[in-house]
């Protein structure tokens, strides 16, 4: 990483967590794909954030479950995983 900051200022926004999806969901134009791979190459925590909801993905993919999960859990479960990574 090319001096990577602690947090960019915008970590917290909405608008963050949605380039995250859009990322993951491949939901964007190869452009747009690269501005949001750079912003993760200098921001430690975005990166971060962008690994827990791949690892929480992955999960969810090996279960097999066809469920639907309730629409505050994947909330509840970032919530969770971001209090154990600063513990």
């Amino acid at each position: 990483m090319d001096n990577p900051e602690r947090n960019c200022g915008a970590c917290s926004s909405a608008e963050v967590q949605a380039l995250f999806y859009e990322l993951l969901d491949s939901d964007t134009s190869p452009e747009r794909a690269v501005e949001i791979r750079h912003h993760l190459q200098r921001c430690q925590e975005c990166c971060g954030r962008l690994e827990r909801e791949e690892f929480i993905r992955t999960l969810v993919s090996r279960s097999g479950s066809t469920a639907k999960a309730p629409a505050g859990l994947r909330q509840r479960i970032t919530v969770s995983f971001t209090r154990v990574s600063f513990e």
